[in-house]
């Protein structure tokens, strides 16, 4: 992976710290012009990941997918890199992850399994003398279906008699929103999107229901804590009495327990009425026939390195392009959806992402001076881009002027294939039934006018028996070169 030359004293300026990395002094993530990614360690920290590699934990769990893969970058390497913090001792190169997303922006199922492979890196760290430090999603990332722990920095010696000082983080963070789904039927991404430190059991405790209240384990994660937290609330009276010892077995059985509650939640609630949803097109066999084969057609010709399949639904396009694409992201508000997508492909499509996010009010730059968390545009857009029975959902059902959705469109991508489904089609007359008709501007002529302004318009294909319209269109620029 080092085969090329580091980064050097000349190339200081070319390096920078991630602006979402800084809450750990002792490690951070680096940034290179050339795309490449890098973790310091300080050299206490250093010192333990080195001991911790000696167990052979880290080349298995390696191996398995489970962590981000490490190589390390010598000091005569790359001294800048060396340089970027106080008291570096060592820096690893990562390989870049296809997509940064973040937590909620996923499913419940995708959730869950982050956390159970928390849950299970704590097991095996602990079996090694070491222990997660921090039980944050934001140390996870998908690479396709797969969990992947990226912050090596959380890995500590244990010490015979410390509390497990990740459990409320691991509460507020991963078992706070899956209860509140799983036992509410609440969608836990808004509450995620809204506050960055997750839920807290204080505000969790009130909406759920007694009986859950009651189980062993949801009283003493949730209940047990809620009451803590408000009666160790300081008062300025004299100082806590110092914690007594916890053993080790003792932490070991609480990470058991938690694995297993975790494992078996699941959604509430009834079925989405998106999973059906191709089911209900007003697309005769022919038409149906005809547009697989040209957006098909058009992927065999791109080959592009990364796909949006932007309105995914249940993914049916989004496994066609991973047979053309490096990389696919597939993107519906649905969350049901999505999470049903997820737990479809998660053990056969190794190169496609699912994600819940509605278009009409994406993931925005956040946190801490709005660049801990950066927004959707900002992670980069896409080589191709699939835009199926989407633009009327925005137009109609968003009131978004159809020139704003190309310009949109132009922002996330390159090239790719648009579907447009006029006002005669049922599809919009249902969204038309409950709500006045003001959109004089949203016709055929009218889209396509507005997308050969901003691209250029390979193809226009007419679906057989369908007044819908498939585009295949690309960058001017592009074009142009």
């Amino acid at each position: 992976m080092m085969s090329s030359p580091g980064v050097d004293e000349a190339d200081e300026l070319a390096i920078r710290r991630d602006p979402g990395s800084f809450r750990d002094p002792a490690s951070g993530v680096v940034l290179a012009e050339d795309g490449r990614v890098y973790r310091y360690f300080s050299s206490e920290l250093a010192s333990q990941f080195s001991a911790l590699k000696e167990t052979g934990l880290l080349a298995d769990l390696e191996e398995r997918g489970s962590i981000v893969e490490s190589t390390s970058v010598s000091a005569e390497d790359a001294p800048g890199l060396y340089r970027v913090a106080r008291d570096v001792g060592l820096v690893v190169e990562h390989p870049r992850i296809p997509f940064i997303s973040h937590p909620y922006e996923w499913p419940l199922e995708m959730l869950r399994a982050a956390a159970v492979l928390h849950l299970e890196l704590m097991q095996e760290a602990l079996e090694k003398g070491f222990i997660l430090k921090d039980a944050t999603p934001y140390n996870v990332q998908f690479i396709g279906p797969n969990p992947v722990l990226i912050d090596l920095g959380s890995f500590e010696r244990y010490e015979e008699g410390a509390p497990w000082v990740g459990y409320s983080q691991f509460c507020r963070m991963f078992l706070n929103p899956l209860l509140l789904q799983a036992y509410t039927g609440v969608p836990f991404q808004p509450w995620l999107r809204g506050s960055l430190e997750g839920i807290e059991p204080a505000h969790l405790s009130p909406l759920l229901p007694l009986r859950r209240k009651l189980s062993p384990g949801v009283f003493m994660d949730v209940v047990l804590q809620a009451w803590l937290a408000r009666r160790l609330k300081p008062s300025g009276g004299k100082p806590a009495a110092k914690p007594r010892p916890i053993p080790k077995a003792v932490i070991t059985g609480l990470v058991n327990r938690l694995k297993k509650s975790v494992s078996r939640l699941k959604r509430r609630g009834g079925k989405s009425t998106w999973l059906d949803y191709e089911e209900k097109l007003p697309y005769e066999p022919e038409a149906l026939a005809q547009k697989d084969w040209l957006v098909d057609e058009a992927l065999e010709r791109a080959r592009p390195k990364t796909v949006w399949d932007l309105g995914c639904n249940t993914g049916k396009y989004s496994i066609m392009a991973a047979k053309h694409a490096e990389y696919v992201v597939a993107i519906d508000y649905d969350e049901a959806t999505v999470g049903a997508l997820y737990e479809r492909t998660r053990d056969s499509h190794s190169k496609l992402l699912p994600l819940t996010i509605d278009f009409l009010n994406p993931s925005p730059s956040q946190g801490w001076a709005q660049r801990e968390r950066r927004g959707l545009e900002e992670r980069g857009g896409a080589d191709f881009a699939l835009c199926l029975a989407l633009v009327h959902h925005l137009a109609i059902g968003g009131n978004v002027p159809l020139p704003q959705i190309v310009d949109w469109l132009a922002g996330l991508t390159r090239a790719g294939v648009v579907e447009f489904v006029p006002k005669g089609d049922p599809m919009v007359q249902t969204l038309l039934s409950t709500r006045a008709d003001v959109f004089g501007d949203y016709s055929t002529e009218a889209f396509e006018a507005a997308l050969s302004e901003r691209f250029e318009i390979e193809t226009r294909s007419p679906l057989p028996d369908s007044e819908r319209v498939l585009y295949v269109f690309r960058s001017m620029a592009e074009s142009s070169g």
